[in-house]
């Protein structure tokens, strides 16, 4: 006579549920908490520099050029375009003798903000290394500060933090980038928060202490070839 062995199915079924109450409590605490958009409250007028003033072919008056990497120091000048988001001048990085990671910068030099509003437009023309360019602020100097940008050669849109002269991506988003037409691109940092925007859409949002001020600029990487136009900022609280 075979003997019956009795399984404590009520006990295994109570085990399975608490393993899997526990599961999803664990993978929920592992869940960053998406932080709460930036409500903008302007603490300042808009400053403006839309280049039309400037002479063409000559490097605006305030604007410094400046290099994070060696090579060659990039060309930055004034120059017409009529098709310009307000014409008729741009401000275009030109130089393509650089290639790597070697990142073009025109900074404001009267400029030092903490909680802003940064705006561009901007238009990649060139480049076949690396293509597009963005925004930099909280700039310490060549080698600490964000940088914004849009490439069209990887159709991303990226943040990045350099500390040091080594960039370190902080978020990313994929989708079509064009060349040859112009788009917006804007920053709203208030502490340790910053949002992305591109043609008017919040792409990316990241928190990073940092850099907590400093002053505003244009940037492109290695043999990109990029206009700018309309860049202004102002201050938030």
């Amino acid at each position: 006579m075979k003997r019956k062995i009795w399984y404590p199915w009520g006990l295994c079924w109570i085990t399975v549920v608490l393993i899997g109450f526990l599961s999803g409590a664990c993978g929920k605490s592992e869940q960053s908490v998406p932080s709460p958009p930036i409500a903008v409250t302007p603490a300042g007028e808009w400053r403006t520099w839309n280049f039309d003033q400037a002479p063409v072919d000559q490097l605006p008056s305030g604007v410094s050029v400046r290099q994070t990497g060696s090579g060659t120091l990039p060309k930055w000048e004034v120059l017409a375009d009529l098709t310009a988001a307000s014409p008729p001048n741009v401000l275009a990085q030109r130089s393509q003798t650089n290639s790597g990671e070697r990142f073009n910068l025109a900074v404001i030099e009267d400029s030092d903000y903490q909680d802003l509003e940064l705006e561009v437009r901007f238009k990649a023309v060139e480049g076949s290394e690396d293509r597009g360019g963005g925004l930099i602020w909280r700039y310490q100097d060549p080698d600490n500060y964000y940088i914004a940008r849009a490439n069209p050669l990887e159709d991303n849109f990226r943040i990045y933090r350099v500390v040091r002269g080594v960039r370190r991506q902080l978020a990313s988003s994929y989708f079509k980038v064009t060349s040859e037409v112009w788009h917006s691109m804007r920053i709203v940092a208030q502490g340790d928060q910053m949002e992305c925007f591109y043609d008017g859409k919040k792409y990316l949002t990241v928190r990073d202490p940092t850099f907590r001020h400093g002053k505003i600029g244009l940037w492109t990487k290695s043999d990109a070839v990029t206009y700018f136009d309309d860049l202004r900022v102002r201050p938030i609280k």
